[in-house]
């Protein structure tokens, strides 16, 4: 079994005589610590409902509805953050848009994720995303996104986030059609188990069910075992086999690659 118990950790950043959230886990770190010590790296919102783009299956599996219990810390940070982030839009998405950029510079040069909770809710809302990433212009961001309308000024505007759009069955016909007109990774959500044809760069994470992670041996999975080896290739690491230091974000680099335009 591979599966260790994660880290939780966040700190206060100061925007604009606001206060905000800057956390992370020992699976999005990225190359920010490791699995045991990470260090804050991502900013989050409340779920379901920033995320206008949200579907049926998404929100029945939304892994971040167990955080409300196990870390409601954490979890009361997301809502500060909304309230904050709402404050700061409505003088402008440039708004401390510079400031938390050199914080990023200085603190999360291993990579920046936005959204471990939450997604892109306004256009304004992405065009501070598209700021802050230009006022950290060494630091490679990442996210992953359902807000399909954000793709457009994300993907012209901010050259070192790679944005990965979310699907599942809900929303696929949509979502491939947008990564067939930007440049930007199909990340497949499969809440039980079967998988449509997905282009060669995708990522496919699935539902708690079909994940080998509490098996002594986790590819012994039946699921694991009806793949192809070019559908193997694209499950996420971490979350099939479990947490740890080798699997987590970081070690494994699928979601922060850039793609090219």
């Amino acid at each position: 079994m591979y599966i260790q118990k994660t880290v939780f950790v966040s700190t206060e950043v100061q925007l604009c005589g606001h206060t905000i959230h800057i956390d992370s886990n020992s699976k999005s770190t990225a190359s920010n610590g490791d699995f045991f010590n990470p260090k804050p790296n991502a900013f989050s919102l409340p779920p379901v409902s920033t995320c206008p783009g949200s579907t049926e299956k998404c929100r029945k599996s939304c892994y971040v509805m167990g955080l409300a219990k196990f870390s409601p810390d954490t979890f009361a940070t997301y809502t500060t953050n909304e309230r904050v982030l709402h404050a700061l839009l409505e003088q402008g998405p440039e708004t401390g848009a510079q400031e938390l950029g050199e914080w990023i510079a200085e603190h999360c040069k291993g990579g920046f994720r936005w959204h471990v909770s939450g997604d892109i809710f306004s256009r304004d809302h992405a065009q501070w995303i598209a700021n802050v990433c230009n006022n950290s212009p060494e630091v490679r961001h990442w996210i992953y996104t359902r807000s399909f309308f954000a793709v457009p000024l994300l993907t012209a505007q901010a050259k070192n986030l790679t944005v990965n759009i979310s699907a599942d069955a809900d929303n696929l016909d949509l979502a491939a059609r947008v990564a067939a007109v930007y440049p930007v990774r199909l990340t497949y959500f499969s809440h039980d188990g079967s998988l449509p044809n997905l282009p060669d760069d995708s990522i496919i994470f699935p539902d708690y069910p079909i994940r080998g992670r509490d098996l002594a041996e986790p590819t012994s999975h039946p699921w694991w075992q009806s793949l192809s080896k070019r559908e193997r290739k694209m499950i996420c690491p971490t979350d099939f086999f479990g947490q740890s230091e080798v699997h987590r974000c970081g070690p494994c680099d699928k979601c922060l690659k850039p793609l090219n335009p």
